[in-house]
């Protein structure tokens, strides 16, 4: 039994260094994770994909879903990835590390995207990707379409006055400066109340707080929790829901806004379009 553990161990990092010493375009690209599973879906060949993960499926979380067709899925386990025989594996950096370092100590080639807290940031991340994939005409394509669009919405919505909007999700959570949410704020033509409030990043703010700051849209996001979680029940609070029928309410779909992709020019139009 010994013997044979250490045949399989043995045989998949000759594989895993074959694939490092191959210096080719990426033909066998496995994801586990959703961001990524959105970045491949858009930049690589459907052929150069051999397994995304199952959250590729989720319709609430998927922006490319459609897209997805018979690509196999993984449920981001070292055991399923190592099927596909990768060449390259995708991951973000807080979706499934533990497979992800395991994974690079076998001698895979295992490359994880940082997260994006502006715009700015996604166009370096589509051309990190695109390097890694061999898709860089691909994603300078998609960086100067997005960078239009951008254009295009400001010059659409530039008479109408700037508001004020706070995020307010499950536990009590909001959302500050120096994350992709404010950033897209900013470019819809929004104040941010909880960046000018000092809130840095993802911090609880006290229900009082909210009421207090008196936004003129409030984003109350119910999606990212289960229904029957206490972290949800906290969101059916009495001065909440009067809050929310005395004020203007954005409704972001989740998937449109979850990860780093072209995919945030529609949030930022639709966050304009509301304004």
């Amino acid at each position: 039994m010994l013997m044979k553990s250490y045949c399989l161990c043995f045989n998949v990092l000759l594989l895993a260094s074959a694939t490092l010493f191959a210096g080719e375009r990426p033909q066998r690209i496995v994801s586990i994770g959703l961001c990524t599973d959105q970045l491949l879906l858009i930049l690589a060949e459907r052929e150069q994909i051999a397994s995304l993960s199952v959250w590729a499926k989720d319709k609430n979380m998927s922006y490319m879903i459609d897209a997805v067709g018979g690509i196999p899925l993984n449920n981001s386990s070292v055991e399923e990835v190592i099927r596909y025989h990768p060449d390259l594996v995708v991951a973000s950096q807080f979706a499934a590390w533990d497979t992800a370092k395991f994974l690079r100590q076998l001698g895979y080639r295992v490359e994880q995207i940082p997260p994006a807290r502006s715009i700015e940031d996604i166009y370096v991340l589509l051309r990190q990707f695109g390097e890694w994939t061999g898709n860089q005409k691909r994603a300078e394509t998609i960086i100067r379409t997005m960078q239009q669009e951008l254009v295009e919405i400001a010059e659409r919505y530039a008479e109408r006055p700037r508001k004020s909007v706070i995020v307010y999700s499950p536990n009590g959570f909001t959302i500050g400066a120096n994350t992709l949410e404010d950033d897209l704020f900013t470019h819809a033509g929004y104040i941010n109340l909880a960046a000018e409030m000092g809130i840095d990043g993802f911090k609880p703010i006290a229900l009082e707080s909210l009421i207090a700051a008196d936004p003129d849209v409030l984003q109350v996001d119910r999606t990212l929790s289960r229904t029957d979680s206490l972290a949800t029940a906290y969101m059916g609070h009495p001065a909440l829901d009067k809050m929310i029928k005395q004020r203007e309410y954005l409704d972001i779909p989740t998937r449109l806004r979850i990860c780093a992709g072209p995919m945030i020019t529609e949030a930022v139009e639709r966050m304009a379009r509301r304004r």
